[in-house]
């Protein structure tokens, strides 16, 4: 009796199962060898493997279009981790500048990065889109173990060494890093210890440390060497006029230094746009009929600016209560449906602290920052309910923030690692109880919950509800972004994250405004 033929779809079945085996515990990063060669080529084929180089491949979507760099960038680290491993084992690290940026969790993934070997070997090794790794030796200056660490898989120098050895250039070109790396740091010794590798280095940093305010911290470096009589200079300034920020928060990861420095360091760009003419005059009531009477505009924007497939009718059906998910096995399906229901439930919510932060704008200044603490959960719950209900989502996921790692489709920014979103959002909210101006409120806090990503989704939904209690806070109208400004909107907020530009964000969201006054 003959066997049964194979199909195109076991083939494809029985290679995924096998890529799945090889990689374990590996996201999305494999070893041509790795696999069987008839493997490799049906998943090349077929979209699920994509090469970086020759004889390494990451794990990609199939229906990604061939220039979407989402795969690369989500898979990056783990790519270089694995790579450098295997090549050199133990014997490199990134250098100091590079270990620096993996010290900050500066997460934009660079187009070059410098490796340097315990070998005696150079070379230049290009990957895809256009990034590469620059090898170079050490020699003498390669660090000892004790002064190495490992990061998301990559060897790097621990923050006092590289901090030490940064060429004093990067104290202007890198100088928020910097500072939230040398926040970090609260034994003296780690650095004092380093003066026998570059005593310039530990005297520069020691500059730095009374530049930043932190006199009594420099002077523990000084009594730590006090002994051993040694002499350093530390009256120069490294940061040669750049800003300075009042940070070393002790206990927290570097993200939440970060939001405070990003914050202080884009406000006055955000202040320049502010849009005072747009700023209502109108009693409560008559803001919260205003709301009310754009709800089915907005939930149509919002939800197109993510890609839902709605429309006006679909949306004003599920506000009148047409939409019935258990008794139509059509609509049952339609997940933009489900989405819409999710949005005018959250919605309402956000409406009626709108309307509270409106009325207390005046008596109460601090009240938007209050409720954004206290009800973002909620809009978050309200959002997903129906996915809840529907049995796509279980009641734990809408329990705290994301336990994830989230990767933005075609964006070089990488939202910050799961286990510090609980630090970003503290010091955002801090953020918003310090700062007096709504519009700064609106503008910054809307960019940086998309920043921080706190969710696996609904980032965007909740960035925008965000953005309009806040500005409710200050007297501007509920504003709604239109889909058709989709392009000039994300464009943005990329250049917001990648080129910590916001200029042309403030100045868009200032112009929303005005247009819905």
């Amino acid at each position: 009796m003959a066997r049964p033929r194979t199909t195109d779809q076991q083939k494809l079945a029985k290679a995924l199962a096998e890529l799945h085996q090889t990689i374990g515990s590996q996201r999305g990063v494999v070893r041509g060898k790795q696999i069987t060669n008839q493997t490799r080529v049906l998943l090349i084929e077929r979209g699920y493997l994509r090469e970086i180089l020759k004889g390494w491949y990451f794990v990609s979507d199939p229906l990604a279009e061939h220039g979407d760099t989402t795969p690369f960038f989500a898979n990056y680290w783990e790519y270089l981790a694995s790579y450098l491993s295997e090549r050199f084992g133990s014997h490199y690290c990134l250098t100091a500048e590079h270990s620096l940026l993996r010290q900050a969790q500066h997460n934009v993934v660079p187009k070059q990065v410098n490796v340097m070997l315990a070998i005696n070997q150079s070379q230049i090794q290009e990957l895809a889109f256009g990034h590469s790794v620059v090898l170079y030796p050490g020699g003498k200056s390669f660090p000892a173990p004790k002064d190495l660490v490992t990061l998301q898989g990559v060897r790097c120098m621990s923050a006092a060494y590289c901090l030490v050895m940064l060429n004093p250039r990067y104290f202007k070109e890198y100088s928020h890093e910097i500072q939230i790396v040398m926040g970090m740091i609260d034994d003296p010794s780690d650095i004092a210890a380093l003066v026998d590798i570059n005593r310039t280095g530990v005297g520069r940093l020691i500059s730095a440390y009374r530049r930043i305010g932190q006199d009594k911290f420099a002077e523990q470096i000084l009594q730590q060497l006090s002994g051993l009589q040694m002499m350093l200079a530390d009256n120069h300034d490294p940061f040669a006029g750049e800003p300075i920020y009042q940070l070393g928060v002790s206990g927290k990861s570097p993200l939440y230094n970060r939001i405070k420095v990003l914050w202080a360091q884009h406000r006055e760009t955000v202040l320049s746009s502010r849009p005072i003419q747009a700023i209502v005059g109108m009693s409560a009531e008559a803001y919260l009929a205003r709301i009310e009477a754009i709800r089915v505009e907005d939930a149509y924007h919002s939800l197109s600016i993510e890609r839902y497939r709605v429309t006006l009718d679909l949306i004003n059906r599920v506000a009148e209560q047409v939409w019935d998910p258990t008794g139509n096995s059509q609509d049952q399906r339609q997940i933009e449906a489900m989405a819409a229901r999710g949005y005018l439930d959250a919605f309402q919510l956000v409406k009626e602290d709108a309307g509270q932060a409106f009325n207390a704008r005046e008596l109460e200044p601090g009240c938007a920052a209050k409720l954004f603490s206290q009800r973002l959960q909620p809009w978050f719950q309200k959002l997903f309910g129906t996915s809840v209900d529907a049995g796509i989502l279980e009641r734990r996921d809408l329990v705290g923030y994301r336990r994830n790692m989230v990767f933005l489709r075609g964006s070089l920014h990488t939202p910050p690692h799961f286990e510090y979103v609980r630090d970003g959002m503290q010091a955002l909210c801090e953020c918003f109880e310090q700062e007096p101006d709504a519009f700064v409120r609106a503008v910054l806090g809307h960019w940086l919950i998309g920043f921080i990503h706190p969710y696996m989704d609904g980032n965007g939904r909740l960035a925008r509800f965000t953005m309009n209690l806040m500005l409710a806070s200050g007297g501007y109208p509920w504003t709604v972004i239109h889909v058709e400004d989709r392009g000039i909107y994300m464009d943005a907020l990329e250049r917001a994250s990648v080129d910590s530009d916001l200029t042309d964000f403030a100045s868009f969201i200032a112009k929303c405004v005005k247009a819905n006054v």
